[in-house]
C-alpha cells in the first residue's frame, strides 16, 4: 500500500512538473510573439484596408449600419471596433447623412474613414486598442497550433510548432492587422481540428466547437465554403478507412460500418452548416436590410454588372430574403473583385499568373522552414507508416493553395495564409521525429534551423510585412512582387523620420496607401497615383516645384495600377537615395 501510494504521488508530481513545463514554454513563446508583433506594428502607419475595415465595423456596432465594407462578413471588423465603444470618439463625419452617401458612391467610404480617422480623431489611439483583438486571435491560433502539434506528435512537436509560427514573418506582420486573413486562418484551423477530434471521438464539446468555429468562419470571410469542401474531403477518407469512430454522447459506442460513419459525418456537416446559416443572419442583426427601414439600398447592381449565374441566384434573394442584403452584396462584390491586374517579376498581367502564388510562397517562406518541408516530404514519401492523422493537415493545405494557383487573385501572400499553421504542425511532427528517434547529427541540425530561423526572424524586426527570404539576394524585392506582399502603405512613419533625419521639409508623394500623410507630419506635394489626394487633410495649394525628393511607393514605381501608361518608370533606372523600410524610394529630381 505504501508503494502504491508513493507511486501515485511521485506521478502526478511529475505531471505537475510535465504541464508546468509546458505552459512556461508556450507562455515564454507567446509573449515573444506578442512583444514582436506589437512592437513592430508601432513603428508602422496603417495599410491601406484598415481604415475601411475600422470604420465599417464602428458603423456595424454602433448604428447597425452594414453599408459600409459589405465586401468582407462583419465578424472580423467587428471583433476589431469593439474596443473603441470604450472610448470617446467624435462621430460627427460619419452622421447618418454622410453613411448615406456610401450608397451613391462606394469609394465615399474611404474618404468617410479617412476624415473620422486622421481628422476628426486621434488615429493613432484608435488604431492602437483596435490591433489589440486582432493580436489576441493570433495568440489564440498559436495555441491552437501547440495544442495539435501535441495531440500529434508529443511536447517536442508542440513547442515546435509554436515556436515556427511564433517566430514566422509572414504570420508576425499580419497578426495586427485589422483584416480577414489572420481571424478566417483561426476558425479554419481550430473548425478542422475540432472535426478532426470529432471524427476520432464525437463528443457534444468537439460538435459544437466544430460547428461554432465553422460558422464563425461564415461571418468572417467568403473563402468559408471552402472548409465545407475539406471537411467533405476528409470525412470520406475517414469513412473509406477501417479505423473505427467512438461515439460518447450518453453510452460510449464505436461505429465501424461505411453507413454508419457516412450517417455521421453527414451529421457533422449539416450541424455545421445550419449553424452558420443561423449565425449569419445573427451577425448582420436578423435583418434583411443593409440599414434599417431602407430595404434595397443595397442591390448588386450598384457594385458592378453582375454575371447571368449571379443574377439567376440574385433575384430570388431580393424576392425572398434568403441571405442578408449586405452579405449577398458583398458577395457579390468578391466576386467581381477577383479579375484584377496581377504584377509578378517585372510583368502585369490582368488574367494572373499560374505561378504567382508558389514563387510567393518560395521567396516570402523563411529558408529554414522551407528546409524543413522538404525533409517532411522526403519522410512522408519513403515512410510507408504513414500517419493516417496528417490527411487532416495535408488535404487543406493542398485545397487551399490550389484554389488560390486556379482563381489566380494575385494580391498578396495573405491569401494563402491559412495553410501556414496546418504546415507548422505538420512540420512540428517532423522535427519530434528528428530530435526523439535520430542521430546527434540530425539533432544538431534541428538547432541550426531553429538558431536560423530566430535570427532571420528577428534581424527582419519590425519590416516584417516586406520580409523576403535570402533567395533573392541582392535584388530589390519590387522587381519580384508587390502589393500587401510589399508595399501596403505601412511605412509613412519612416518616411517622415528620414526627412527630420535629413532636414527635408517637403517631399513630392507617389504614395500607394489610405493613411493621411498629412496627419504624420508630412508636408506634401501629391503626384499621379496617390488616393490621398482626394483625402488628406492638407492644404493642395502647393508648388510641385518647391522640393527636389520624390518619395514613390514601390507599387507605383511599377506602374501596376497606373496602366496604360507608368509616370515613374524612368526612376526604375535609376539609382534612389534612400529606401524606407523597403516599401518607399527616394529619388531626387533635379
Amino acid at each position: 500500500m505504501d508503494f502504491r501510494d508513493a507511486g501515485r504521488k511521485e506521478f502526478f508530481q511529475w505531471r505537475r512538473e510535465h504541464i508546468s513545463g509546458v505552459i512556461a514554454g508556450v507562455s515564454l513563446l507567446l509573449v515573444l510573439f506578442v512583444t514582436l508583433s506589437l512592437s513592430a506594428t508601432l513603428q508602422k502607419s496603417p495599410t491601406a484596408d484598415e481604415g475601411f475595415h475600422l470604420v465599417a465595423g464602428y458603423s456595424y456596432l454602433k448604428w447597425r449600419d452594414f453599408r459600409l465594407n459589405p465586401e468582407h462578413p462583419p465578424l472580423a471588423k467587428v471583433l476589431a471596433a469593439l474596443p473603441l465603444l470604450a472610448l470617446d470618439i467624435n462621430d460627427g463625419p460619419l452622421s447618418r447623412e454622410q453613411r448615406d452617401k456610401v450608397q451613391a458612391n462606394r469609394l465615399y467610404g474611404w474618404l468617410l474613414a479617412n476624415r473620422w480617422l486622421f481628422a476628426s480623431n486621434d488615429a493613432e489611439k484608435i488604431f492602437f486598442y483596435a490591433k489589440l483583438p486582432m493580436i489576441t486571435i493570433g495568440v489564440i491560433l498559436g495555441i491552437f497550433v501547440f495544442c495539435w502539434a501535441h495531440d500529434l506528435y508529443g511536447f517536442i512537436g508542440g513547442i515546435t510548432a509554436l515556436s515556427v509560427y511564433s517566430l514566422d514573418p509572414n504570420i508576425i506582420a499580419h497578426t495586427p492587422i485589422v483584416h480577414t486573413d489572420i481571424p478566417f486562418a483561426l476558425f479554419l484551423f481550430a473548425g478542422t481540428y475540432f472535426f478532426w477530434r470529432t471524427l476520432k471521438e464525437t463528443t457534444w464539446l468537439n460538435l459544437l466547437l466544430a460547428a461554432l468555429f465553422f460558422a464563425c468562419s461564415v461571418i468572417t470571410k467568403f473563402s468559408a465554403p471552402a472548409m465545407l469542401l475539406i471537411w467533405g474531403i476528409l470525412g470520406i477518407i475517414k469513412i473509406l478507412s477501417l479505423e473505427p469512430i467512438r461515439v460518447r454522447f450518453v453510452a460510449s459506442i464505436f461505429l465501424n460500418g461505411r453507413w454508419q460513419k457516412t450517417g455521421l459525418v453527414a451529421a457533422v456537416l449539416t450541424a455545421a452548416g445550419l449553424l452558420g446559416y443561423l449565425m449569419l443572419w445573427a451577425a448582420y442583426g436578423f435583418r434583411y436590410e443593409a440599414v434599417s427601414a431602407q430595404q434595397g439600398m443595397l442591390t448588386f447592381e450598384n457594385f458592378a454588372e453582375p454575371s447571368i449565374w449571379f443574377q439567376a441566384i440574385g433575384q430570388p434573394n431580393i424576392k425572398y430574403h434568403l441571405l442578408p442584403e449586405a452579405w449577398f452584396t458583398g458577395l457579390h462584390y468578391a466576386h467581381s473583385a477577383a479579375a484584377r491586374a496581377a504584377y509578378l517579376l517585372e510583368q502585369i498581367s490582368d488574367e494572373g499568373f499560374w505561378l504567382y502564388f508558389p514563387i510567393a510562397f518560395a521567396v516570402k517562406t523563411p529558408l529554414p522552414t522551407m528546409v524543413l518541408l522538404l525533409l517532411s516530404l522526403m519522410i512522408f514519401l519513403n515512410d510507408g507508416r504513414r500517419h493516417s492523422d496528417e490527411s487532416f493537415l495535408l488535404i487543406p493545405i493542398l485545397v487551399f493553395f490550389c484554389t488560390a494557383v486556379f482563381l489566380r487573385m494575385n494580391i498578396g501572400l495573405r491569401h494563402i495564409l491559412v495553410i501556414y499553421p496546418f504546415l507548422f504542425v505538420w512540420l512540428g511532427g517532423t522535427v519530434a521525429s528528428l530530435w526523439n528517434h535520430g542521430s546527434v547529427g540530425k539533432k544538431c541540425l534541428v538547432i541550426v534551423l531553429g538558431v536560423w530561423l530566430a535570427v532571420s526572424s528577428l534581424k527582419s524586426f519590425p519590416d516584417y510585412l516586406v520580409y523576403f527570404n535570402e533567395t533573392i539576394g541582392s535584388r530589390p524585392p519590387y522587381e519580384i512582387l508587390v502589393d500587401s506582399n510589399l508595399d501596403w502603405g505601412q511605412d509613412l512613419k519612416g518616411l517622415k523620420r528620414w526627412m527630420d533625419k535629413n532636414g527635408v521639409k517637403k517631399v513630392q508623394l507617389a504614395y500607394f496607401g489610405t493613411a493621411d500623410p498629412a496627419y504624420y507630419g508630412i508636408d506634401a506635394v501629391y503626384k499621379s497615383g496617390t488616393w490621398t489626394t482626394v483625402m488628406s487633410t492638407a492644404d493642395r495649394r502647393n508648388d510641385p516645384g518647391v522640393s527636389p525628393y520624390l518619395a514613390v511607393s514601390a507599387t507605383h514605381l511599377t506602374g501596376v495600377y497606373l496602366r496604360p501608361a507608368n509616370p515613374y518608370a524612368q526612376f526604375l533606372l535609376k539609382e534612389p537615395v534612400a529606401i524606407i523600410g523597403r516599401s518607399i524610394l527616394i529619388y531626387r529630381t533635379d
